[in-house]
């Protein structure tokens, strides 16, 4: 679609002639914004003006219609100025994509059309956009990615972005950590920022500094393919996210001395929910008070 006959559109939208599916088309777009443009009265003004002086004078357009399609057209006028006619078009017609979702406690294993094979924890969504590139929007994934010199893998996990040849990797990419983490266990790979990470290398991701370290890979944080949770000295909060992905079930406490406690033990997935929390408190001389909807831990 030219800019010309986008224009077209627009004019044909302001004075209430654009065929309905043309209009259906705007209308969406425009309510697909959750946010206001947050245009000042002067702006608001000056857009109309502009607007109005290209549209032939004498039309009569019903005032009520006008006050309405003006600030659609409004904030087309602006993104398009801003953003460009690629993004306006971009919306019009979405990329398309697959995108796949673990459960709590569900593992699964895809092969793409390539060769490569993924290992999803539980909990996660991916979202495969084209032929080696793919998100990770939340969760884990382990990759044996089949070699191709022609063509480089990409994942893009938050910040992230892990670009490999052919090597299998680990990414944590869970929305409610604090951390993200790529760790290499054969050949490399390049992570946007941290250069080169090699065979049982670690970058580690803080996301509320935006800084990272690169160290040794610990052998653990695998384990979670073998059916098994590791939590190695970890917050409270961090234990209750891991706890609901692997296991399906909320945990909660009231008192400070339980959020403060730092949890370290190593379950099998494949446990009772309620067992899993009864081990986990067991072994850090806590109690558990199992309900419908939640457990609590206590002291």
């Amino acid at each position: 679609m030219q800019a010309k006959t986008i224009k077209q559109l627009l004019r044909q939208y302001l004075l209430g002639k654009a065929p309905e599916k043309e209009s259906g088309v705007i209308d969406q777009w425009y309510d697909s914004f959750n946010e206001d443009l947050h245009l000042s009265k002067e702006q608001e003004e000056q857009l109309r003006q502009e607007m109005w002086q290209h549209i032939h004078p004498q039309i009569r357009v019903a005032k009520t219609f006008y006050l309405r399609t003006a600030a659609k057209a409004a904030a087309v006028a602006l993104l398009l100025a801003s953003a460009g006619l690629t993004y306006f078009l971009l919306r019009e017609q979405p990329a398309k994509f697959t995108e796949i979702i673990t459960r709590s406690g569900e593992r699964k294993m895809v092969t793409l059309a390539d060769g490569t094979i993924l290992s999803i924890n539980a909990g996660s969504t991916i979202r495969i956009t084209a032929e080696r590139t793919l998100s990770i929007l939340d969760g884990e994934v382990f990759f044996d990615v089949k070699g191709d010199p022609r063509k480089a893998f990409t994942v893009q996990s938050g910040p992230l972005t892990t670009t490999v040849l052919g090597t299998s990797f680990n990414i944590t990419a869970y929305k409610a950590l604090h951390n993200l983490s790529v760790g290499v266990v054969s050949g490399k790979v390049s992570v946007n920022g941290y250069g080169i990470l090699a065979k049982n290398q670690a970058l580690v991701y803080d996301k509320q500094t935006g800084t990272g370290k690169i160290d040794s890979l610990d052998q653990n944080s695998l384990e979670w393919q073998h059916g098994k949770l590791l939590l190695n000295d970890v917050s409270f909060d961090e234990m209750v996210v891991m706890m609901q992905k692997n296991f399906g079930i909320t945990i909660t406490a009231n008192q400070e001395e339980v959020k403060a406690t730092r949890y370290t033990t190593e379950l099998s997935t494949a446990m009772e929910p309620v067992k899993a929390a009864e081990v986990l408190a067991a072994i850090h001389q806590l109690k558990i008070k199992a309900t419908t909807n939640q457990i609590l831990i206590y002291k």
